[in-house]
């Protein structure tokens, strides 16, 4: 399966945008970082970390919890966007908490090899338009015996919304994600020696279509595929749209939506 190539500028603005009322539309965002969280304490419940990394914090879920589990530890926070970063700052300061804060982009990782004992990311590195050289480097920033624990997502996300636009026209209205088979095999191919798979389907259901986008709006999880149509959706298109996706409603009267999250531990 060949993904698109994701438009960085356009993700940026969109979680620049989104990112004062982000925690508002998050549940999914929240519910994932939980679980994350859960299963690094399952599964990498021996290492005693001295310097972690949130790569791609966004508001800080995840840097907040490893500063409460690792209290010894030296945590930075990593987000290309600004906004995202100031949340996060936020949040650790009103909870007496304190991380190192960089804005830059996770494909391209300011940090001396060996830098960090664990890193840690969450519903971030679906967005990398090259996720074999991303994790390659990420390795190669993890000290001996380091981990990486992140989650994802995989193909058949948002599998209602993509089949209703298919109903609609041929354009381009979301993004793809890679098949579940794929991320152990992408992660020891990028060197490390040890990948455990947890595979989870989490359906969000809503009482209506729109307050479904309005959700993914303020998340700033749009459409950032480079081959999109940057033309705005017809209003035509749009109700066939909703027509389609009625098909999808439940007998309890409210409409799912799906995510395959994806959470993997690479162990060097």
């Amino acid at each position: 399966m060949t993904l698109s190539v994701f438009d960085k500028q356009k993700s940026r603005r969109s979680f620049d945008r989104a990112a004062i009322r982000y925690d508002e539309h998050a549940r999914l965002q929240r519910q994932v970082a939980t679980t994350l969280i859960e299963y690094l304490g399952k599964h990498a419940e021996n290492i005693k970390p001295q310097s972690i990394l949130d790569l791609g914090c966004g508001t800080g879920q995840i840097t907040e919890a490893v500063c409460q589990h690792y209290l010894e530890a030296n945590v930075i926070s990593l987000d290309f966007s600004h906004n995202m970063l100031i949340q996060t700052e936020s949040r650790l300061s009103s909870n007496g908490l304190n991380a190192s804060a960089i804005c830059a982009d996770a494909e391209q990782l300011p940090f001396q090899d060996g830098a960090f004992d664990l890193i840690v990311s969450s519903l971030m590195l679906q967005w990398s338009n090259n996720l074999g050289g991303t994790l390659a480097k990420i390795n190669d920033s993890l000290a001996e015996q380091g981990v990486l624990a992140f989650s994802s997502l995989s193909n058949g996300t948002l599998k209602e919304v993509k089949a209703s636009w298919q109903a609609v026209d041929r354009g381009v209205h979301s993004s793809d994600f890679l098949m579940l088979e794929r991320f152990e095999f992408i992660a020891k191919k990028s060197g490390f020696s040890k990948v455990i798979v947890i595979p989870e389907t989490v359906v969000m259901h809503y009482s209506t279509i729109r307050e479904m986008l309005l959700e993914m709006k303020g998340i700033g999880a749009s459409n950032a595929r480079s081959e999109r149509n940057k033309g705005l959706t017809g209003r035509q298109r749009f109700d066939a749209f909703e027509r389609a996706f009625e098909m999808h409603k439940l007998p309890d009267d409210t409409y799912p939506c799906t995510w395959e999250v994806t959470y993997v531990f690479c162990f060097k």
